[in-house]
């Protein structure tokens, strides 16, 4: 009962010191663009107030919206994600805004704001910043009720054509519909607003679809791309020798580091022979005794560490089952670690005279992975009986594991 309530209590930290500055960062900006966007209108101090307090209420819920769709791994796939990529978009946003206050009425380019929040976040994300980005426009500038309501309608249009745009064969027609969105809507709301048309808008929209339409081409697209990479670009990274905590482990220890490297690569090695996931398997093999820094409890550690550079989910998942101590491998990948972390632990502390002989290393592997077999050691994770055998023949074969 000790154990699992440690393993859950440790499994539901969830705040970092990553999330908490990127969330601070929103912050600072949330505020400015409320200070700035009230000094371009020349509002009082008292106004000045009154809207630093609806931005700071919005905050509050925008916290709540993003811990959600982290949870919910509606943030580029990834529920480790800490947000530096929502908080540069938002920036983009709100400066979008600030400068659409100088421009014409109804020739706000908000669409812009919906296609680079849904790009780096999700739907849900876009359309919060974007109502309350120009709620407070509209509100601080006195725009019109139908200023507001034309930009609600190409916040959820932008939004739409956003996750439509990120298919290649249909990026063409999203870029036309935008276009058109930009040319006909202004001069639409006009005359619903004032009876009349005013022809210059036309030509106005028609700037500005063709400024978003190139935006939507050159600069969504690999907004949207960078979005989906990045769990694996974050693997590349923390796999890199130059990668921080790469380089406090070897600081730590220069044995340990040596370990790490050669379970990872073992451990990636058999993730390809089973089909499982290779980026995962490298990971957590080299940092699966990563709590070792920060000393015992080892598991906890790990988890403290891992979740402190936001690791991805699944590389957290396998070091919290270190060694089956809080929790028995409960997926491929963490057998896979587990097993490989196992083999050579045994194997760098048998000395050099006993594994002089190759046909004991064959017996040392086929003994310690039958025993972790026998063990039940596996049963949860998955793996199934010919994956195992498909394992240790590898293993038994691999003449490099301790180079």
């Amino acid at each position: 009962a000790g154990r699992k309530t440690g393993e859950t209590q440790v499994m539901r930290e969830r705040y970092v010191a990553k999330r908490v500055i990127n969330l601070l960062l929103l912050f600072l900006i949330t505020a400015g663009f409320t200070a700035a966007l009230c000094q371009l209108q020349g509002l009082y101090a008292d106004e000045l107030t009154g809207y630093l307090f609806l931005a700071f209420m919005f905050f509050v819920l925008f916290v709540y919206v993003l811990e959600y769709s982290r949870a919910e791994g509606k943030i580029a796939d990834n529920r480790e994600t800490d947000y530096s990529k929502i908080s540069a978009g938002f920036f983009a946003s709100a400066l979008i805004i600030l400068i659409s206050v100088r421009l014409p009425e109804f020739l706000k380019p908000v669409i812009l704001v919906a296609l680079i929040m849904t790009a780096l976040g999700s739907q849900m994300i876009a359309v919060c910043t974007g109502l309350f980005l120009c709620a407070l426009m509209c509100l601080a500038g006195g725009g019109s009720a139908q200023e507001m309501v034309l930009c609600c309608l190409m916040l959820l249009f932008g939004c739409m054509l956003e996750l439509t745009a990120e298919r290649a064969h249909l990026r063409y027609w999203c870029a036309a519909i935008v276009f058109a969105l930009a040319v006909m809507l202004p001069g639409i709301f006009y005359y619903l607003a004032y009876r009349e048309v005013k022809l210059s808008l036309f030509l106005f929209g028609a700037v500005e679809g063709a400024v978003e339409v190139i935006f939507l081409l050159l600069v969504i697209t690999q907004l949207a791309a960078a979005k989906h990479a990045e769990v694996s670009d974050l693997f590349a990274d923390i796999l890199d020798e130059s990668y921080p905590m790469a380089r406090e482990l070897l600081k730590f220890s220069r044995t340990e580091y040596r370990h790490a490297r050669r379970v990872s690569h073992a451990a990636a090695k058999c993730a390809e022979i089973v089909g499982a996931d290779r980026n995962v398997c490298a990971a957590a093999g080299f940092y699966y005794r990563i709590g070792i820094i920060e000393g015992e409890p080892l598991v906890e550690s790990g988890i403290r560490i891992a979740r402190k550079e936001c690791f991805p989910e699944g590389v957290i998942g396998v070091i919290s089952e270190y060694n089956g101590e809080l929790a028995l491998p409960s997926t491929t990948e963490s057998a896979i670690v587990h097993m490989v972390d196992g083999l050579i632990k045994k194997l760098e502390v048998l000395d050099s005279q006993t594994m002089s002989s190759e046909w004991n290393q064959d017996m040392v592997i086929y003994q310690t992975l039958n025993d972790f077999s026998a063990m039940g050691m596996y049963d949860k994770s998955g793996l199934s009986m010919n994956m195992f055998l498909k394992i240790r023949e590898y293993l038994v074969k691999e003449e490099k594991l301790l180079l």
